[in-house]
């Protein structure tokens, strides 16, 4: 009778994948090419490096048409598959005078983000998935919760967070990372997004999703519910990304805020630039150029 059960569960657990599986690759899933990348002549060129641009995005009405509180993330595997990192970027970071990183997306839409990623890293961009939030809060409750730790107590809506260490759920992971309790341009709210994911991805690596494949399933799931993606991400191209990080070792995958300065106007308005001492380096990491030590060092700055 063990048996038998056991092998009801393995069928009924393959069903569920090809389920996933099956919604994540839907035709009503992919953004085609043209609606998502810039022309190709103004691109890095292609690498064996992995780089994938995550866009977590969120249904309340005040933000529907703005990017202001959406994460922007790009998760980077280099080609020797020995180290990954993964980007948070401020919205609010200037990238022309006068016009920010979400002013310009909001216009452009997602060839021109991607132009701008690409030219900020100095990478190729393989890879766009947009998440909406509800996604990634049952994907929080499969996975027990997320814990994160916020440098100041706030309140997002009906959610209270404290100094310390706060326990996301489906409710409470979209309110922390997309609220602005600091006056500082976005900065607090970034480092709350990089908080998350960071939780996020090692929930994932431990969570046994590998050894449980009913909750792989379910995990998966929930992920293709939400999401819109290029073609080429594919469920077997994401397991081959999920795959590298889950080999790699914790202190082996980076989660780090794209460095900026911070300044305020006579009117009280704060303006974010990107550091301009710090990009060229993290442009030259990503190059191949010791980039373990380059984001290890952005780590142990808080970063």
């Amino acid at each position: 009778m063990a048996k038998l059960k056991k092998m009801v569960s393995a069928v009924g657990s393959i069903k569920d994948l090809n389920s996933a599986r099956a919604e994540f690759d839907d035709a009503s899933r992919i953004l085609p090419d043209e609606a998502i990348f810039p022309p190709d002549d103004i691109r890095p060129a292609q690498t064996d490096a992995r780089t994938l641009l995550l866009r977590i995005t969120h249904a309340a009405e005040s933000q529907k048409d703005n990017s202001q509180g959406d994460t922007f993330a790009a998760i980077h595997i280099p080609a020797a598959n020995d180290f990954a990192v993964v980007m948070t970027l401020n919205p609010s970071a200037q990238i022309e005078s006068g016009s920010t990183f979400a002013t310009i997306a909001d216009e452009g839409g997602w060839p021109v983000v991607v132009a701008m990623v690409e030219d900020i890293l100095g990478v190729r961009i393989d890879h766009v998935a947009e998440l909406e939030a509800s996604a990634l809060g049952a994907v929080v409750n499969e996975l027990g919760g997320l814990p994160v730790y916020s440098r100041t107590a706030f309140s997002a809506g009906d959610v209270e967070f404290i100094e310390g260490t706060n326990n996301l759920n489906a409710t409470s992971v979209g309110a922390f990372a997309t609220a602005d309790p600091v006056d500082d341009a976005g900065q607090t709210r970034t480092r709350n997004q990089r908080a998350a994911l960071r939780a996020l991805i090692q929930a994932l690596k431990t969570g046994g999703l590998a050894k449980d494949p009913n909750k792989g399933a379910t995990v998966l799931g929930h992920f293709a519910s939400g999401i819109h993606h290029d073609q080429a991400l594919t469920t077997l191209e994401l397991a081959e990304i999920a795959n590298s990080l889950r080999q790699l070792e914790s202190d082996d995958i980076a989660v780090v805020t794209i460095p900026t300065t911070s300044r305020r106007e006579d009117d009280g308005t704060v303006i974010i630039d990107l550091d301009a001492e710090a990009m060229p380096a993290l442009k030259d990491a990503l190059a191949g150029n010791d980039l373990p030590d380059f984001f290890r060092y952005l780590v142990s700055l808080g970063y």
